[in-house]
């Protein structure tokens, strides 16, 4: 969703991704708090280590490549996006730094979804500093995000400001909090039989925005729904039991999610070279930019299972509250806690 709407050129789509990060969002809120309680106990020294060794290797690997690629083909590179338009020392080092990278305004990027993983990191410090400790805190949370969000509603501030401003995103996590906390009281059970008719829901709320509902109601209405339903469907997935094929599969698509989403600006300016124009846009370019996505995204898995995962398991391996029943049906392992 998120590659589609970057790059199939029609404003319909650019909700997709918006969409579909806000229920990863809420995924990663649940699986973080998860594995505070179960895996570290926060123990807030491994916790950090295995945030770092998961997102920060291959994100660095993505923007090594990506400022070589835009130092050696500068003026396609710009064709492709404004993002990667004369860049200077300055810029390099703000975006080595990754945390700058939360302000959406800052007008040079060289890996796009570089504001996604800096507001990531800024909701596992409000998670692990405290406010995934206990139902309450995340409570507080949640209400201080509802406060934010209805603030920009009756003061009328634009979509960018409902989106992009990185403490927007702590109405997902708090929600995804809350669902950790609510299943372990047996208060927020979703059978996994309701899966695909909240698949069902959540694809109908986002095809029809925009389409047979306003493009209002994209940003309102239907961006709330969206994290309504998304929260039943995380809730949902938790209770699954793959076992077998399903669960490999499972795994290993959430292997590749991450490393997929890094790429994909980088994957689609190759497509666009090979096979199009460098300022190319539409559906047909965004679908073979998926699949070269997809395939850069095995290699990128490949590496970080051989060089990064068994770092990551001896940490890991460290003293566990408990048998983490959400890490039995690939939660945890598909979204990298």
């Amino acid at each position: 969703m998120v590659i589609l709407s970057h790059f199939a050129g029609d404003p319909y789509y650019k909700h997709f991704g918006h969409y579909a990060v806000r229920v990863f969002f809420i995924l990663s809120g649940f699986a973080i708090t998860a594995a505070l309680h179960e895996v570290y106990a926060f123990d807030l020294k491994r916790f950090w280590a295995n945030r770092a060794l998961r997102l920060l290797p291959l994100y660095y690997l993505i923007l090594m490549a990506s400022l070589a690629t835009v130092l050696a083909l500068p003026a396609e590179a710009a064709r492709f996006s404004s993002d990667w338009a004369s860049p200077n020392l300055r810029d390099v080092w703000l975006n080595l730094g990754l945390m700058p990278m939360m302000n959406w305004a800052y007008p040079f990027r060289l890996v796009m979804p570089a504001w996604s993983i800096a507001v990531e990191i800024l909701m596992y410090a409000y998670l692990s500093l405290g406010l995934a400790r206990r139902k309450s805190y995340a409570l507080m949370l949640f209400g201080a995000a509802v406060a934010f969000h209805a603030l920009t509603i009756l003061g009328q501030d634009d979509w960018d400001t409902r989106y992009f401003d990185p403490h927007s995103a702590c109405l997902d996590f708090a929600i995804g909090a809350l669902v950790y906390f609510w299943r372990k009281e047996s208060l927020a059970k979703v059978s996994y039989r309701a899966i695909l008719p909240l698949l069902m829901l959540w694809a109908a709320n986002m095809v029809g925005g925009g389409w047979i509902f306003s493009d209002d109601y994209v940003r309102l209405e239907g961006f709330y729904l969206n994290s309504l339903v998304g929260a039943a469907l995380v809730a949902a997935v938790a209770d699954w039991r793959p076992a077998g094929a399903w669960r490999d599969v499972d795994g290993y698509l959430g292997e590749l999610a991450y490393p997929a989403f890094l790429c994909h600006w980088l994957a689609g300016f190759a497509v666009a070279l090979a096979f199009f124009e460098p300022d190319a846009r539409g559906t047909g370019f965004a679908c073979a930019a998926i699949l070269v996505s997809l395939a850069i995204a095995v290699v990128m898995a490949a590496l970080n299972e051989r060089w990064i995962e068994p770092l990551r398991r001896t940490i890991r391996r460290g003293e566990k509250v408990t048998a983490a029943p959400s890490r039995e049906n690939g939660v945890l392992g598909g979204a990298g806690a």
